[in-house]
């Protein structure tokens, strides 16, 4: 039984397993809509980029707590969809899917990951700031407007995220249907200006919820490696008879 095992491993560690894939994917992917949510719940209503200086300054004076709060849980959600991200990488590793299509989804994920820490870094600096009477109202304008503006790193990070989703499902059948095909034109609604970019940025937060959910309860079937028969590691019938 040794000489099997060792040969079964052979090649390297196995695999990560269907259900700690769905686990770790539903985790990050509920959690990044959950926390992702109640970050913007807590900081609430929010100045437009175009407020005055004088506004954002009674704004934060009240405000800048529930601002840096909800900062750090936005920095909550960046992790979280790096969990989730990673779970994608793993199931198209395991469908034997194009190295580049895996390689991709790891850019993204982490693309995705930082851009969201680092806007949940501008609304923690926001709400450090916010109540100090020393900041100068144009310093303060200026953070917020890197705040509340967006930035087309984030819809560029999203964009390509979505594309390697979309992929992942038409080339490797590594997502169903519904989750590739939705993601495609999700992901051209993230790089439009305005309303519709903004509105395509929240659906973004279900899409993920829902990928997750299915990678957790959905049909977690594993494809065979190319060139390897199915019983490969399985003992020869011949072997089976006693030793004399």
């Amino acid at each position: 039984m040794d000489q099997l095992d060792s040969q079964h491993h052979l090649g390297g560690s196995p695999p990560a397993q269907p259900a700690a894939i769905g686990r770790l994917a539903a985790l990050g992917g509920i959690g990044f809509l959950v926390a992702s949510l109640a970050g913007d719940l807590v900081i609430g209503a929010f100045p437009s980029p175009d407020t005055p200086a004088p506004q954002l300054v009674s704004f934060y004076t009240v405000h800048h707590a529930q601002v840096q709060a909800g900062g750090m849980l936005l920095a909550v959600s960046g992790v979280l969809f790096a969990l989730f991200g990673t779970a994608v990488w793993a199931r198209i590793r395991q469908m034997a899917a194009n190295p580049l299509l895996a390689g991709l989804a790891l850019i993204a994920t982490a693309l995705v990951a930082v851009t969201t820490l680092a806007a949940a870094g501008t609304y923690g600096v926001l709400g450090d700031i916010g109540g100090q009477h020393a900041i100068a109202p144009a310093a303060l304008q200026a953070w917020h407007i890197m705040g509340s503006a967006g930035s087309l790193a984030d819809s560029a990070s999203t964009f390509l995220f979505l594309l390697t989703a979309a992929g992942a499902g038409i080339l490797a059948r590594a997502m169903p249907r519904w989750l590739s095909c939705s993601a495609l034109p999700l992901a051209v609604l993230q790089v439009l200006p305005g309303q519709i970019g903004f509105l395509a940025s929240l659906v973004f937060l279900p899409w993920v919820a829902a990928a997750g959910t299915w990678m957790l309860l959905g049909r977690q079937a594993r494809a065979p490696e190319p060139g390897t028969p199915r019983l490969a590691h399985a003992r020869p019938a011949s072997d089976m008879s006693p030793v004399t």
